[in-house]
């Protein structure tokens, strides 16, 4: 067989496979699939270039010969033989990995799977076994959380647990080191205890018969159904016996030496799991030679398809491991807001770190009245690059994202721009306006978007110029409703440390359904996620674009953020009571919640309570384009257990398209080498208002910035007092009753298209 070859280099903005395969044929009987060679062109810089954009190349699907049907026993150290690794290192590529060496960042591994669960799988004795005295369904009858318990003790401590043969015997074993093991028994020991204990707390059983709608045998066959799929789950995790008989066989070779196999799946290649469940097939990796074994008695396409969805798991890890694009545009100020200077003021702390941030804010002179025509030219044209540049960078992470797997999300988020770092002349008191622009796009910046709009004004204020704003927003569904009949929703947010992690926070949130029988509302869902690390560090979204609107004071940002979901074998029972025992608490009749801020939920203490945040949101879609949701919310922050009005108060806005959700919630759903089946390209995600008016490319791109730029004057006079906001509408010279999508359009409407030409020639980001 001819040599292989690895090699991966890191690009400036992302990584990037390119597949090659060098002629030979392969003789045997088993499905094969290999990299020959990964190659990377380098791109020098990030700056303008008449070259158009290179699209992100993914590893192509390779030729698999033809297989033969065989019948010969699993004999791991003879079948089959595979050349040395050093084979297939190429003079000049990447130096293997050196011991000592990090994992890497991403994996696909889950909690549970560790060194102890892998010395299960693979047939080796336990450490221990430990004599629980009686029956385990004696001391627990609920299988479920059984099984739960059995994780978490596992998970937490590195071992794994399993019983001797069924759960209606006494003894469990046990895999781990002699801490693991240790700390095991004493955990199922002090388990076994309070489960007795909890038993013998039941009250007394009734003298009464029972009802003839009793579900202990409805129950009895439910347990016996997982028990036969626990029983299947484990006959395919494990390794086969020895001599045991397969009918196809097939193997993957593995770039080891780029990216472990055990990093990136687990010990045990647990996160293949699905695979093996899903064909009936033996996965096993030798990590000796770096290949995964395919072992199988359905047939030879089930062996292509697994290596094929083996091979898909290396495009999704290219998607993950490509940098982010983070990008900043200065939206050019009209010729009243335009200032010649831009300073910088305090900003508060931002993120769990408490890092200093500065705000930049326009300063200096006005227009000139012989500079009036030069600014606008210069502005058309600024605002045309911007939307050039910011549909080439959602082009191109359009791209990776199908090979995500897990909840994906789409927003439009306005607040206040902050920088975090940046660079800034010694001493200097402002610079100039275009020198801001170029500096805050160089290498090295950070910006973050505070999520307080800061408006400085009482709620009954702010929810008045709301219901007023009929010729933006309009009520979801028919739109007959009037805005200020739009019942809110509220979200209990809790800010808890982590049980085992001191440096992490975990973040739960609860929402509220309305109850329309007592005009009350009760609690619908719990989501558990990761919060920022209290270190300061971070996981970066895989896009941001930030819009900032120097001019106004509220920018917004363009973000397509992966979940941080806490894995289900980390919820401990702790934490699913801590959820259960949220409840509604009726406010009292002369409170309004969404003008006073009234908590209307009650909350236990059994959990380290760091923060506590009441999210009360009114929801409308635009009136212009309905699929757009647009979201204004206020939270309410507490700072006692017993506090029941907030101690501070902050609003957000925020806006999606219904079509958004739709598509990326496909990459939730998604298995093990799958990738979405939407179409990863502009157009489906930003379709225009009236397909049959404009042919141009970004037609609805362009519709989309104008909605954004509508959003934003609104909250701009939102932000202003009446009297400062009258006093800017007739400084502005525009009349009141335009609305605000075609006020944006009036003011846009002699700007130049984007044809395809112009898109391709657009700076690479």
């Amino acid at each position: 067989m001819a040599s292989n070859k690895f090699r991966l280099r890191e690009k400036e903005n992302a990584k990037e496979w390119q597949v090659k395969e060098e002629p030979g044929v392969h003789k045997g009987n088993t499905v094969h699939s290999y990299f020959d060679q990964y190659v990377e062109e380098d791109r020098s810089s990030e700056s303008c270039s008449e070259d158009p954009p290179l699209p992100l190349p993914l590893p192509l699907p390779l030729p698999l010969p033809q297989a033969q049907e065989t019948t010969k026993p699993y004999h791991p150290q003879s079948y089959p033989q595979l050349p040395d690794r050093k084979a297939f290192q190429q003079v000049g590529s990447k130096s293997p990995r050196k011991k000592g060496t990090p994992k890497q960042a991403i994996t696909f591994a889950t909690k549970r799977d560790n060194a102890a669960k892998a010395a299960f799988r693979n047939n080796e004795p336990p450490a221990t076994t430990l004599d629980l005295g009686k029956a385990i369904k004696a001391i627990e009858p609920n299988v479920a959380r059984i099984s739960r318990t059995f994780d978490e003790i596992g998970v937490r401590l590195g071992s794994f647990i399993d019983p001797e043969r069924s759960l209606n015997e006494s003894k469990v074993r046990i895999w781990g080191n002699q801490k693991q093991v240790a700390l095991s028994i004493a955990e199922l020991t002090r388990w076994k205890s309070f489960a007795r204990i909890e038993a013998s707390s039941k009250p007394p059983t009734r003298t009464t018969f029972a009802k003839g709608s009793s579900t202990i045998s409805h129950q009895w066959a439910a347990d016996e159904r997982t028990a036969k799929r626990d029983a299947q789950r484990q006959r395919f995790q494990k390794t086969p016996a020895q001599g045991q008989q397969f009918k196809f066989n097939g193997y993957f070779l593995w770039p080891n030496d780029e990216i472990r196999a055990t990093d990136l799946f687990g010990p045990s290649c647990e996160a293949l799991d699905p695979l093996r469940l899903e064909f009936k097939v033996h996965i096993l990796l030798d990590e000796a030679r770096s290949v995964f074994r395919i072992y199988s008695n359905a047939s030879v396409e089930v062996i292509v398809e697994v290596i094929q969805r083996i091979e898909n798991t290396l495009k999704e890890y290219v998607a993950r491991d490509n940098r982010p694009l983070t990008l900043y545009f200065i939206d050019p100020p009209s010729i009243n807001d335009y200032r010649n200077d831009v300073q910088m003021i305090p900003g508060p702390l931002v993120g769990s770190s408490q890092t200093p941030s500065k705000i930049p804010d326009c300063c200096g002179k006005k227009l000139e009245p012989f500079d009036v025509v030069d600014w606008e030219l210069e502005a058309k044209e600024s605002a045309r690059k911007n939307r050039v540049r910011m549909y080439t960078a959602v082009e191109r992470i359009l791209e990776r994202i199908p090979y995500y797997r897990g909840h994906l999300q789409m927003r439009v988020r306005y607040g206040t721009f902050a920088l975090v770092k940046f660079q800034w002349p010694p001493g200097a008191p402002s610079v100039s306006l275009g020198k801001f622009e170029t500096d805050v796009q160089s290498h090295g910046t950070r910006g973050t978007l505070i999520r307080d709009l800061q408006l400085d004004r009482p709620s009954r204020d702010i929810l008045d110029q709301l219901y007023d704003a009929r010729d933006l927003f309009q009520a979801l569904g028919t739109g007959d409703e009037s805005l200020a009949d739009v019942r809110p929703q509220y979200t209990a947010m809790f800010y808890l440390g982590h049980p085992d992690k001191t440096e992490e926070m975990l973040r739960l949130e609860i929402d509220f359904k309305a109850n329309t029988s007592d005009e009350g509302f009760e609690a619908s869902k719990a989501l558990w996620t990761k919060g920022p690390k209290l270190d300061g560090a971070a996981q970066s979204p895989p896009l941001e674009i930030f819009n900032v609107r120097l001019h106004s004071g509220i920018s917004w940002q363009l973000k397509i953020s992966a979940d941080n979901l806490v894995d289900p074998s980390r919820i401990t029972p702790r934490m699913e009571d801590f959820a259960n025992a949220v409840e509604f608490k009726k406010p009292p009749r002369n409170q309004d919640p969404a003008i006073s801020g009234h908590k209307i939920f009650t909350s236990p203490t059994t959990l380290p309570i760091l923060g506590v945040e009441q999210k009360t949101t009114f929801k409308y879609c635009l009136k212009a384009q309905p699929k757009f949701i647009i979201e204004i919310s206020r939270y309410d922050e507490y700072s006692g257990d017993n506090a029941w009005l907030p101690s501070s108060t902050q609003w957000a806005v925020s806006f999606y398209d219904r079509e958004w959700d739709s598509k990326l919630s496909e990459n939730a759903r998604l298995s093990v080498g799958v990738s979405a089946s939407w179409n990863p390209f502009v157009n489906p995600f930003f379709e225009p208002m009236d397909p049959n008016a404009s042919k141009d490319a970004d037609a609805g791109f362009k519709d989309f910035l104008l909605h954004s730029q509508a959003i934003g004057v609104f909250l701009d006079g939102l932000k202003r007092k009446p009297q400062e906001a009258a006093e800017a509408v007739i400084k502005s010279g525009v009349d009141d009753h335009d609305s605000g999508s075609a006020r944006v359009r009036k003011e846009n409407e002699q700007a130049p298209p984007m044809s395809l030409e112009t898109a391709q020639c657009a700076p690479k980001v």
